[in-house]
């Protein structure tokens, strides 16, 4: 069974043209175009993920993530937005989002990060940072925060001219050094250590 989506953004073509690239692997509900619409649709639908943009008349983007998470819990919120900065990507993960990335974003990676978000559990201020003493190097950083945007591992191979094994070496070796399971712990972690600045 595909999973169940609900698209919010304020721009009518935007959200269009998102349905054309992803209906073929999820099941759109339903669109909002400002942030109260999208928090009463969730509410009504209680889609597997809400795709939100950051900048939309209604209801801040905080806001609508905190409502979305007392109202169906088991929807996960991926930010889909023009802005990349680790302040407000930090931000939102704290309130609850489950994932953050540019709309520069391509296909497949889009579709990727929509297949394996999940609900957070709690706000990122209650995990516990990983030992001040498990530290991760200038490339593992690198790596790292290309994650945190949404890059597969082509592309960070691409962008560091490094091969995609390397990329993998490093990957495993940041998740050992921060003790998570997927790459959305892991970049939950670093936003929760402040390491995605740079």
């Amino acid at each position: 069974m595909k999973r169940t989506i609900v698209l919010a953004d304020d721009h009518a073509l935007f959200r269009k043209g998102v349905r054309s690239l992803i209906e073929h692997d999820f099941t759109v509900v339903g669109e909002a175009g400002d942030g109260q619409e999208a928090i009463a649709l969730v509410e009504r639908a209680q889609p597997d993920v809400l795709l939100l943009d950051v900048e939309m008349p209604g209801s801040s983007a905080e806001r609508t993530i905190s409502s979305v998470r007392r109202r169906s819990p088991s929807t996960a919120v991926v930010i889909l937005t023009m802005h990349t900065d680790a302040v407000l990507q930090r931000q939102l993960l704290r309130v609850g989002a489950s994932a953050f990335a540019s709309k520069n974003i391509d296909e497949r990676a889009l579709v990727e990060l929509i297949a394996t978000a999940e609900p957070t559990s709690e706000t990122l201020s209650t995990d516990a940072p990983p030992p001040t003493d498990r530290i991760l190097t200038d490339r593992e950083l690198e790596v790292i925060r290309m994650i945190a945007q949404a890059y597969t591992n082509r592309e960070i191979s691409a962008r560091l001219n490094i091969t995609e094994g390397t990329v993998k070496r490093h990957t495993t070796n940041i998740y050992a050094k921060l003790g998570a399971t997927s790459r959305i712990d892991a970049v939950r972690k670093v936003i929760r250590l402040d390491l995605l600045e740079g």
